[in-house]
């Protein structure tokens, strides 16, 4: 349990009054719940859940009786009366934890001890001591290679560690994005810590937040995180025990029908799939609103081997313009559903898809519209980009839900890749 001092002030009256005026409920004093006092570096990939990416310093607790209403600051007492403040961040309840309270501001590596926060709600203050992060010198690496496998609501997720790092703990987080929280953060419906050296996680039939399955068509992002805890202690999903880790997020939405296994899932960040696949090559194929889809742009990322081949999935009539430049100069060709189109010599470092049709309905933020397979000229890894091409479309009806993948690759590579305390 960490010890901690508290101090608790009377703000002025004007507050006090604006305090009666929201209601007795927040009258109540704020009081912790033991031992979830926490602070932690957390590295974040790019995110379309709301959440800062980037390197960060979360801090938080959970409050008795909910979070609702509160709000929490960290202060650092760089020199005298100097202080650094972060932002004021509004405490937003999860399905998975009620009482979560948390916020976070950018990691600097100067200021590891010692941290005050500061929690408030109407007239009442707490203040207690931030955990130290002496010893989160060092970033954690991301996860590699995630991917998802089977069509239905408990798909399989998949993932790479990176082997210079060994983690203590493991969590898998579900983000609803249909569900946006006061704090303008997606709502976690899901959240489990599994065997630090688990390399796949099946989703169950029912969240345990909610207690209820996912929706076909639903729009989610899995969190994976890599965690090293205070003193190496096993993880029980408790963020007080959490010194350092890794934060990373891939969309996704249920597949239906005939979908291949090992689909590999991007980051999204302002739109762009980024992506980030470790084992690609020339002897495997790789299938990594009113705005609708009418194409895509693909891009390899810096060091990647060119794309040598491409294979387009059966959507509206099947029929698509191919627009790239190779050792041939540029070009624009034709090409249909299921054709296997080979670039020239060397490949080709990023090419344009598009013909396909408004009234297929693309939704360019669903994870399951447009399933590609490209090969590579030669081994390598895959850390490109998918771009969707949007147009307006007036008055769309309802988009239909395909069973394909517009935010990532499906790897046919052959690969073996490889409760209740919830936070981002």
């Amino acid at each position: 349990m960490h010890k901690h001092t508290v101090r608790r002030h009377a703000l002025s009256a004007a507050a006090l009054s604006l305090l009666v005026a929201a209601g007795s409920a927040l009258a109540q004093p704020i009081s912790l719940v033991n031992n979830t006092i926490n602070m932690f570096r957390d590295t974040r990939g790019a995110t379309d859940v709301g959440i800062n990416a980037g390197d960060r310093i979360q801090f938080g607790a959970d409050i008795v009786g909910g979070s609702d209403g509160a709000f929490l600051r960290a202060i650092y007492p760089a020199s005298g009366a100097q202080l650094f403040q972060s932002g004021l961040g509004t405490c937003a309840p999860l399905t998975v934890a009620p009482n979560f309270c948390s916020s976070s501001t950018a990691f600097n590596a100067n200021r590891l001890a010692p941290w005050t926060l500061r929690f408030t709600r109407g007239a009442e203050l707490l203040e207690t001591a931030g955990p130290s992060l002496l010893g989160a010198e060092q970033a954690v690496p991301f996860p590699v290679s995630v991917s998802i496998s089977g069509a239905g609501l408990t798909p399989t997720i998949s993932w790479q560690i990176p082997g210079s790092f060994a983690p203590d703990g493991l969590r898998v987080n579900i983000y609803d994005k249909n569900n946006i929280r006061e704090n303008n953060v997606a709502d976690v419906i899901h959240s489990i810590a599994i065997a630090p050296g688990a390399s796949s996680y099946t989703l169950p039939a029912l969240m345990n937040g909610n207690n209820l399955p996912l929706d076909t068509g639903g729009n989610y992002t899995i969190g994976l995180q890599l965690i090293e805890t205070r003193g190496h202690v096993t993880f029980t999903n408790n963020n007080a025990q959490i010194l350092r880790r890794s934060n990373s997020f891939f969309a996704f939405t249920p597949l239906t029908g005939n979908v291949p296994d090992d689909i590999a899932l991007p980051t999204v960040a302002d739109g762009v799939y980024n992506f980030d696949v470790a084992d690609v090559g020339p002897s495997s194929i790789t299938f990594i609103d009113p705005f609708v889809a009418v194409g895509y742009d693909y891009a390899t990322g810096a060091g990647d081997p060119n794309f040598a081949s491409v294979v387009l999935p059966a959507i509206g009539d099947g029929e698509f313009t191919l627009e790239f430049t190779d050792v041939g100069g540029a070009q624009s060709v034709a090409v249909t559903q299921g054709q296997q189109y080979f670039f020239g010599q060397g490949g080709t470092g990023a090419f344009r898809v598009s013909g396909i049709e408004t009234d297929a309905m693309l939704d360019p933020t669903d994870a399951t519209a447009f399933i590609t397979g490209l090969t590579f000229v030669k081994a390598g890894a895959f850390t490109g980009t998918m771009t969707p091409i949007t147009q307006f479309v007036a008055e769309v009806p309802e988009p239909q839900t395909y069973a394909l993948l517009a935010l990532g690759l499906v790897g046919l590579l052959g690969r073996g890749l490889a409760r209740r305390r919830a936070a981002h």
